[in-house]
């Protein structure tokens, strides 16, 4: 993760998100609630959370309530700037937010009982030592085939080439059981969104990292190109691919 683009998101559009209209279909399941929905049942009012890569903090925040204690860190002083921002408006005084290095926390062992990763880096050694034997991880990861058209024309981006091997959520559930964790759910959530104009698409490629060097002046042939493709009667179609992982941390 690049604290310095994120930085610079948060700046532009006051948080992690940039507003972009779009129209999203799930076939199956929003993965966003599907990550909710297992963090909910992993809550207790006497459990610590941890949520690594908060951003502005909305997700902690609404989350929260259900803890007893709940921390976001973050590498970008200005997410986390907005994050205090939100928090002060919440007033949960059980939350608390800091920049630190998720590979590298600071936190003693075994001080959560939940971690969850919302789009956010996977530490699978340092997350098994901050948790609880017997604690859960929630991840929601980006796999490799999410905006695979869009990266094609561009020939460049996020995971560029890495649908050519295996499944990104096979390679980071290796690296969890390799850290003595059990996998309990692995599973793929692919979805669609049809953003509503050129702008807006714009708008929304400023705000992430499929390409951390977009720029809609230089990229603008690459980018046309790419709508002209994809343009469908309920929008600019992006086809996503995004994964949930849930493990629990045991004894080595």
């Amino acid at each position: 993760m690049n604290p310095e683009f994120y930085s610079k998101v948060a700046e532009k559009f006051g948080g992690y998100s940039s507003g972009a209209r779009r129209t999203t279909v799930h076939p199956e399941e929003d993965p966003e609630v599907l990550f909710d929905r297992i963090t909910a049942e992993l809550a207790d009012p006497a459990a610590r959370l941890l949520d690594v890569g908060c951003a502005d903090g909305r997700n902690l925040l609404a989350i929260a309530p259900s803890f007893g204690h709940a921390h976001g860190v973050d590498l970008s002083p200005e997410m986390l700037d907005s994050a205090a921002r939100s928090l002060a408006e919440a007033g949960l005084d059980h939350v608390e937010f800091s920049l630190r290095d998720a590979s590298a926390t600071g936190f003693p062992d075994g001080a959560f009982d939940v971690i969850t990763s919302r789009r956010g880096p996977l530490f699978a050694e340092e997350f098994h030592r901050v948790l609880r034997p017997g604690g859960s991880l929630v991840h929601l990861g980006i796999g490799e085939q999410d905006v695979r058209a869009l990266k094609e024309v561009f020939g460049r981006g996020q995971l560029y080439r890495r649908w050519e091997g295996d499944p990104v959520s096979h390679e980071e559930r290796g690296r969890l059981e390799r850290a003595g964790f059990t996998v309990l759910r692995e599973q793929a959530v692919p979805f669609q969104e049809y953003f509503h104009s050129a702008a807006e698409l714009t708008r929304f490629l400023e705000a992430v990292p499929i390409f951390e060097d977009f720029d809609q002046d230089r990229d603008r042939a690459l980018f046309d190109r790419y709508v002209e493709a994809a343009s469908e009667e309920r929008g600019i179609l992006l086809d996503r691919h995004w994964f949930v992982l849930h493990a629990r941390r045991g004894d080595r």
